[in-house]
């Protein structure tokens, strides 16, 4: 039996040694016949820059992008012309990494703490830090807003700032780089739908029926690539030229936040559209039902 061919890109983060892919899964069901098994010849590949990535969709060169959902709702919203079939992690809390001089929360009294913008709207920085130090936002410490986490990333790692609230990625190059974790700090902030599954309405209305039969197969692969984890760090060190122990951390403290489910959690669907809309009394349901196909939205 001829087999689908369903071609799906992805990007790298910027900034940061190496490569680091937001979903590395497709390439261990490739190898292990995964998507084969479903009747799906699926390629996994590295195509950088959104932009490119929706020029490849538009003229058919590719069916799928794994895009971080800030920039797919942000272009849903735009043009109306895209389309998530799932979700592949609804969230990804962001570590909080510091230099020598922090030991504890209370240490960044008189410091500077750099954050990306976007994760921080709508988040009570202030009053978190209050709860878990004491201490009093523009009084005690200051907050330094920046509009990419690769920004704030390098503003630790040029001294500009004593801490930084950054993405698990980021955080964790930081610490091979000499900064280590403030364990004391917790989840608020976070990167909601990090990893959508995108195409166009065009493509959907071509080709649903292979989008659900991919959707399965990448359900499979997920808590296949989690059973095996041997296999997933060695994929990194070979494919993403990651050391061991950035390998290891990437399994351990990332994998594990990827939804087998593959559909939206309103909570964080709601987070996402608190970040991204300019309108405040959008609705997250109703964008939801526009934007995501039948089923992608887990159920109340």
């Amino acid at each position: 039996m001829a087999l689908t061919k369903l071609s799906c890109m992805y990007g790298h983060l910027e900034g940061i040694d190496g490569k680091f892919a937001r979903d590395v899964t497709g390439y261990l069901s490739i190898a292990d016949g995964i998507y084969a098994k479903h009747g799906l010849e699926v390629s996994w590949s590295h195509v950088q820059g959104t932009e490119e990535r929706y020029r490849r969709l538009e003229n058919g060169q590719a069916q799928l992008s794994f895009v971080v959902g800030r920039a797919s709702l942000q272009h849903f919203l735009d043009t109306k012309t895209t389309r998530v079939i799932g979700c592949a992690m609804n969230s990804c809390p962001y570590l909080m990494l510091a230099d020598e001089t922090v030991t504890a929360l209370k240490d960044l009294k008189g410091k500077t703490v750099v954050c990306r913008e976007g994760p921080s709207r709508g988040v009570p920085l202030g009053w978190q830090f209050h709860q878990l130090s004491g201490l009093t936002m523009g009084h005690d410490y200051q907050i330094k807003l920046v509009p990419s986490d690769q920004e704030a990333f390098h503003t630790l790692l040029d001294k500009k700032a004593a801490a930084a609230i950054m993405p698990r990625p980021y955080g964790f190059v930081a610490e091979d780089k000499g900064f280590h974790r403030l364990r004391e700090w917790n989840d608020l902030v976070d990167d909601p739908l990090p990893i959508t599954m995108e195409t166009t309405q065009k493509l959907l209305g071509e080709r649903e029926q292979d989008f659900r039969t991919f959707l399965a197969a990448h359900r499979e692969g997920i808590v296949h690539a989690k059973a095996n984890r041997e296999k997933i760090v060695q994929l990194l060190i070979d494919k993403f030229g990651h050391y061991r122990s950035l390998a290891e951390r990437t399994f351990d403290e990332y994998l594990g936040f990827m939804n087998e489910s593959l559909q939206i959690d309103m909570l964080h669907m709601g987070k996402l559209v608190a970040q991204v809309s300019t309108d405040k009394t959008a609705d997250a349901r109703q964008i939801a039902s526009e934007w995501a196909i039948a089923g992608a939205v887990k159920a109340a």
